[in-house]
């Protein structure tokens, strides 16, 4: 009986633990959450944001369905340290971890810049479920600033307008199609050279020199594959993703990734990571074509 173990709780992860689960009904799956909830849907954090849903709506899924399914279901666990010899994965808190099949799937989060003023009250990176509750406990009454360049920073902005009724000044390095802008949000090709305040964010200095007035900061932008525990290993890395094969089996025997860290992030590509497993788990070749 093969040891699976999962280490991160996206939406790619989630999709592989539930293929293992039916191709696989005699093996170990364990899924390992660094957060406190089941897998969501980090897209849907803005319409939790503006109200229309919940934030039970976002979950994928209850923590009871995993144990009806009979996966290991592993939260508040970061990874922070891997042995591959030994096949054993620590974590940060306390304990660790072994497995015979390991499936890397961690995701990417923004980095916070180096500037001024980014450790103010006020300023947050925003990804997860837990950073948006953050954010919603500040007051807001002045206009928001958002750093990022994907339509999820676009629909976070839109959320927020909606929410607190006030202007969002979202400083992207790309340009969006105009339609896809709401009214109060106003998009502006620059960046932060520094957040202004006593104590808390107040204001944000351009790098055209010019300063606004604003309530928060959210940064969206610069994403980092959240990695850090494959230091000092053979897993190979490149340009801040991990490179796989053809059967998504990283540079090391036995461990696999998938999603964000990979460049590859796609439900579909995740099943085909799944299969692949399934192959070798059952002591077949991965064949690449």
């Amino acid at each position: 009986m093969s040891n699976i173990v999962i280490i991160g709780a996206t939406v790619s992860s989630h999709a592989v633990a539930l293929r293992l689960r039916e191709r696989l009904s005699n093996s170990n799956i364990t899924l390992v959450s660094e957060e406190n909830y089941p897998a969501y849907d980090h897209l849907k954090l803005a319409d939790f944001i503006s109200g229309v849903v919940s934030a039970n709506d976002i979950f994928l899924c209850g923590e009871d369905f995993y144990a009806k399914h009979k996966i290991n279901f592993l939260k508040s666990k970061k990874a922070s340290i891997l042995n591959a010899e030994k096949r054993l994965v620590y974590f940060k808190d306390r304990g660790s971890i072994n497995y015979d099949l390991l499936v890397v799937a961690t995701g990417q989060g923004p980095v916070l810049p180096d500037i001024p003023g980014v450790r103010k009250d006020g300023v947050y990176r925003l990804y997860t479920l837990d950073d948006v509750k953050e954010f919603l406990k500040r007051y807001i009454a002045e206009p928001v600033c958002i750093v990022g360049a994907d339509v999820f920073a676009l629909k976070i902005a839109e959320a927020i307008t909606e929410k607190y009724k006030v202007e969002v000044k979202l400083l992207s390095r790309r340009a969006f199609d105009p339609g896809l802008v709401h009214k109060n949000v106003e998009v502006i090709n620059d960046s932060i050279q520094e957040i202004i305040g006593e104590g808390e964010a107040q204001a944000v200095k351009l790098g055209n020199g010019k300063a606004i007035a604003i309530s928060a900061v959210l940064f969206m932008d610069n994403y980092k594959s959240n990695i850090e525990f494959l230091k000092n290993t053979q897993v190979a890395v490149k340009d801040g993703l991990v490179i796989i094969d053809g059967c998504m089996q990283t540079t090391v025997k036995n461990i696999f990734a998938c999603g964000s860290i990979t460049g590859k992030d796609s439900v579909v590509v995740s099943m085909m990571l799944a299969d692949n497993i399934v192959r070798q788990a059952q002591g077949e070749i991965c064949r690449t074509s």
